[in-house]
């Protein structure tokens, strides 16, 4: 029987309390404007945040977090290699992005750093998400360093603050939203291009246009061609410039080539070794944006209507005096001008494309908490107004972080949706009930296992390391297997009865437990 759980593990619950002592320390720094150690504490705050979410889930969420986790599983063995079936022995159709050998779906960057993971660390869920944790605590400082840079520092502070409080990004690290490690890594290599516009263009140091470049292309190697966002908000500070000459872009398209030369190499192997792969995927990328994908679909609207999903309840009546004040409070009009324009233009973008998700906007949420975070800052230049004395001043300012820490990272959520209260939950209660089956299986290793309901033959694969299936083989896949020295495990079917070939082998394994759930 699995261990349920009924609420948070001890090596949770002493992340949070350090967690509580870091955020304070970071806060007390702050105050006494010691920005080294503000940030640092900050930053070590969001080690121990992230750490307590991906301890949250402790097996694969479905969709799509299985899936990353197998083909990252597989690279350990071949790294230029991506395989959902890495040992496809049965003859059938591998012809499905959900059900094929060579599996380039998604771009390889994140898949590799799972994979690096998992090679230093051990395989296990929470080493999957070790790469999200590393990079949420970069997202941190470069979120920090922005707001600074465009407003000043208390804005950068509160930007940090306002990345480790926001939910739906905790739970992109510990893998419960859609696409989870794809669309956290696709978010800070985006974050960190725009970072490195941003200080590109107010320290002209030129050093940063190889960092521009480097994480535009690290962010297409994680997702796709949005990676390249960073270039038209540079493209709109060069026309506010009124720079017209091609000259004058002589930067701007010696960073675009770099990103060219780093993502061009994949693409073109792809195309070499795996073509029919390669033009399936491409092709499934194109139809994202004129049909809608595995029911993934709605208004033109819905990408505004998840503004309050992502970033809280209040934050559609926030968006727009957020963005003023940004303007309003700026050092550089012209830099918050591009950086709108993305914000614009994503959401146009995905508004537009059939396929709808609701990661998809995120790749923007770094300027928008920059936004909301001089929003507040301009409630506490409101405050300070009729607060002359520094003390009571910097008391109201800790309280109102404080309450904006507690009231965004919502840890009764975090109860709800991931432990197994007295009513229970059916998600948890399954997925741990499946893995702790998976793992108890105990097949020889030339063993093929079959009838895995759903989608649930990716988890199969990923504990047991077998070729799994979710359906009976024929006759032929039988006799087929029998050739190839093959040994057949089966789940009992609930509702029918097993062809009689299988029964009357005796080699046949037939388990007579339950895998639960569907999706």
């Amino acid at each position: 029987m699995p261990i349920f759980v009924t609420s948070f593990s001890d090596t949770q619950v002493l992340l949070l309390l350090l967690a509580a002592i870091t955020f304070l320390s970071s806060l007390y720094f702050h105050i006494k404007e010691k920005d080294r150690l503000s940030i640092g504490f900050l930053i070590l705050t969001a080690l121990l945040v992230f750490s307590f979410a991906a301890l949250l889930d402790p097996f694969l969420n479905m969709w799509d977090e299985r899936f990353h986790a197998l083909v990252g599983k597989n690279l350990m063995k071949h790294p230029l290699i991506p395989t959902l079936y890495d040992d496809p022995v049965v003859n059938m159709a591998y012809d499905r992005w959900d059900k094929i050998h060579v599996w380039i779906h998604k771009q390889p960057l994140f898949l590799w750093q799972i994979a690096l993971s998992f090679k230093l660390f051990g395989i296990s869920e929470f080493s999957l998400r070790i790469p999200d944790i590393v990079l949420g605590m970069i997202l941190v400082f470069a979120g920090s360093r922005s707001g600074r840079l465009l407003v000043n520092k208390r804005v950068g502070y509160l930007t940090g603050v306002l990345i480790i409080s926001t939910n739906y990004l905790v739970e992109l690290i510990e893998g419960r939203q859609g696409l989870d490690h794809n669309d956290f890594s696709f978010l800070v290599y985006i974050s960190l291009s725009l970072w490195s516009l941003v200080e590109y263009h107010c320290t002209k140091k030129r050093y940063w246009i190889y960092f521009i470049a480097l994480f535009s292309g690290f962010a297409i190697l994680c997702k796709w061609l949005v990676g390249l966002l960073v270039y038209l908000g540079w493209f709109v500070i060069k026309m506010q410039q009124r720079m017209f000459k091609p000259a004058q872009y002589r930067d701007l398209l010696k960073a675009l080539i770099i990103t060219l030369l780093i993502v061009l190499p994949w693409q073109i192997y792809t195309f070499v070794c795996f073509p029919k792969e390669a033009n399936q995927a491409y092709n499934l990328n194109i139809l994202h944006f004129i049909t809608p994908l595995d029911g993934h679909n709605g208004t033109f609207w819905y990408h505004f209507e998840q503004i309050s999903s992502i970033y809280g309840i209040l934050a559609p009546f926030l968006v727009i005096p957020s963005f003023y004040f940004l303007y309003k409070n700026s050092k550089d009009k012209m830099l918050v001008i591009s950086l709108l324009s993305m914000v614009v233009a994503v959401y146009l973008f995905f508004s537009f494309a059939a396929t709808k998700m609701p990661s998809f906007t995120i790749v923007v949420s770094m300027i928008v908490l920059i936004a909301f975070a001089a929003l507040f800052e301009q409630l506490i230049q409101y405050i300070d107004q009729f607060v002359k004395n520094s003390g009571p001043g910097n008391i109201i300012f800790a309280l109102m972080v404080i309450f904006i820490m507690l009231f965004r990272l919502d840890l009764g959520v975090f109860t709800e949706r991931h432990t197994i209260s007295n009513s229970g939950i059916s998600y948890t209660r399954d997925l741990l009930h499946n893995k702790e089956v998976f793992k108890s299986l105990d097949l020889p290793n030339n063993s093929v296992l079959f009838n895995v309901k759903c989608h649930f033959y990716i988890e199969g694969m990923f504990y047991t390391g077998l070729p799994v299936y979710n359906f009976i083989p024929t006759i032929e896949q039988y006799q087929d297997l029998k050739s190839k020295g093959r040994r057949i495990a089966i789940f009992k079917p609930t509702n029918l009865t097993l062809p009689a070939y299988l029964v009357g082998d005796p080699s046949v394994i037939i388990i007579n437990k339950e895998i639960m759930g569907s999706d």
